[in-house]
This record gives structure tokens, C-alpha cells and sequence, in this order.
């Protein structure tokens, strides 16, 4: 999975798509900078960052899941046993 990821991010579009997320981060960090932020603002927003991360990877999980079962059903599985031995 891991490999996978490497993959694309070294990619053309991956980089076009990393550079793009890269980009739309600093504009959100000059966009929100203040005067009046303290450390506990920082703090609340790093935590918030780890709910959403848990979060988003629960439901990818989930619909990995579900994209399994009903893919399963289209592949069965078949044995080399025979049922018919007789000892």
C-alpha cells in the first residue's frame, strides 16, 4: 500500500496534486494567521486534525469493506479436493 502511494506521489500528477495541496495549506495558514492565536488555539486545531484523520480513515476503511463484499460474490471459490475418496 505504501509502495502504491510512493508511486503516485512521485508521479507527474501526484506531484501536480501534492504541490496543489501544499499550496492550498499556505494559503489557508495566511489566511487564518492572527494576532490574538495562543498556543491552546494551536493546540485545538492540531487535535481537531487528528479526530478528522481518524475519522476519514475509518470510513475509507469502511467502504474499502464494503466494496469487498460485493465483490466477493463474484469470485468463487474453487477446490482441487475430491468429495468422492474412498477409504
Amino acid at each position: 500500500m505504501f509502495q502504491l502511494l510512493d508511486l503516485i506521489l512521485a508521479s507527474p500528477i501526484g506531484a501536480v496534486i501534492l504541490t496543489g495541496f501544499q499550496d492550498s495549506i499556505y494559503a489557508l495558514i495566511v489566511l487564518s494567521d492572527c494576532d490574538d492565536c495562543g498556543f491552546n488555539d494551536l493546540g485545538k486545531l492540531l487535535f481537531g486534525g487528528v479526530i478528522l484523520a481518524v475519522l476519514v480513515g475509518i470510513a475509507v476503511s469502511l467502504l474499502v469493506r464494503r466494496a469487498k463484499e460485493k465483490n466477493s460474490t463474484a469470485s468463487s471459490f474453487v477446490s482441487i479436493q475430491s468429495h468422492d475418496r474412498r477409504e
